[in-house]
């Protein structure tokens, strides 16, 4: 009996033997060998960050935000120069060209604060509005001339228009009005403050012939009223005709 137990001993030892020194290494390879598979997410991020590209953004476009800006700043401006404005040029304001050259149309601009802006390119291809002061109050009664004279005097109401002119730059504008008085004005500023610098001297129609830009800047024409008392207002035409003088127009408008 002794003699059939040991070489029994012996078989049970040398099995145990292998299974301890295989079963480490077996497993370490197999758990080595998979590091290619993913993160078991169902994507295609191996990372498990949520981004494939591995360059931190989730979108592989270079954009970390989805702001269309990939500096990543968070301002929405591309250039990267922090002023929050794609035009690149840092000074963190909005470019005025498209605002010069194309204007913003307004049907009732009553108030020097909310003008019909004119184009220059409009205005150089022959400007025309038609409208109605029916609706609009007297906001402007800036004169041309003394004001002890009441040939000077208007109290009707009135629309406003806005164009930037280049020093140089020659303007006409007419005014039509449907059986009242007008009175054309220009101020020489962006606010209507002060005397007006050129008016019409005719009611209907009521007339402004090359008046000459003294500055590059804004210019306010006001399409107005001579009396309240003889209800001067309602509808009228307005045309603006632009002849570029001979200084650049930075913008270039057409």
């Amino acid at each position: 009996m002794t003699k059939r137990l040991v070489p029994m001993l012996f078989l049970l030892a040398a099995c145990s033997s292998g299974a301890t020194d295989d079963s480490p290494s077996s497993f370490s390879a197999s758990f080595t060998g998979n590091t290619d598979m993913g993160d078991g997410d169902g994507d295609d991020d191996p990372t498990g960050d949520g981004e494939p590209t591995g360059d931190g953004e989730p979108t592989g476009d270079g954009d970390p935000t989805g702001d269309g800006d990939p500096t990543g700043d968070g301002d929405g401006d591309p250039t990267g120069d922090g002023d929050g404005e794609p035009t690149g040029d840092g000074d963190g304001e909005e470019d005025p060209c498209p605002l010069i050259c194309n204007g913003k149309a307004d049907s009732t601009p009553n108030t020097c604060d909310g003008p019909y802006v004119i184009g220059r390119t409009n205005a150089k291809a022959g400007f025309f509005f038609g409208g109605s002061t029916q609706g609009a109050t007297d906001n402007d009664n800036e004169r041309c001339g003394p004001k002890e004279d009441p040939a000077n005097w208007d109290s009707g109401r009135d629309h406003f228009f806005r164009i930037y002119l280049v020093a140089g730059d020659v303007v006409t504008a007419v005014q039509n009005p449907n059986g009242w008085d007008a009175r054309l004005k220009i101020h020489d500023e962006a606010d209507c403050i002060g005397d007006a610098k050129e008016c019409s001297t005719e009611a209907d129609p009521a007339e402004i012939l090359e008046y000459q830009a003294p500055k590059t800047d804004w210019f306010t024409i006001v399409a107005d009223g001579q009396s309240a008392g003889f209800q001067d207002w309602g509808d009228y035409t307005l045309t603006v005709d632009l002849s570029q003088g001979p200084n650049v127009d930075t913008c270039g408008c057409p």
